[in-house]
C-alpha cells in the first residue's frame, strides 16, 4: 500500500526523484521503477547453485522516502 499522506510534500515521490528510473522490464505505464539512490543490494540466498546479483529497490512512482531529490537536467543526462 502506498502511504501518500505523511510524505513531506505531495510532489516528493519516487516518480519525480532524480534517483528513480522507470523499470524497462515492467514498463513505465505500470508506474513501477527502480530507486538508484544507493548501490544495489544482494538479497539473502542460501543456495550455492544460484547466481548472486545485486538489486535496486523496486518502487511504485507514488512511493516516497526521506532521500528525495528534485529531477533536473543533470539527472536527465545520467543513464
Amino acid at each position: 500500500m502506498v502511504d501518500t499522506h505523511s510524505r513531506p510534500h505531495p510532489d516528493q515521490a519516487c516518480g519525480t526523484c532524480m534517483f528513480w528510473r522507470p523499470d524497462q522490464d515492467v514498463g513505465h505505464e505500470a508506474g513501477w521503477g527502480r530507486c538508484r539512490r544507493m548501490p544495489p543490494a544482494l538479497p539473502p540466498i542460501r543456495d550455492d547453485k544460484l547466481v548472486h546479483v545485486g538489486l535496486w529497490p523496486h518502487t511504485d512512482e507514488r512511493d516516497w522516502c526521506g532521500e528525495w531529490q528534485p529531477w533536473n537536467e543533470a539527472a536527465a543526462r545520467r543513464p
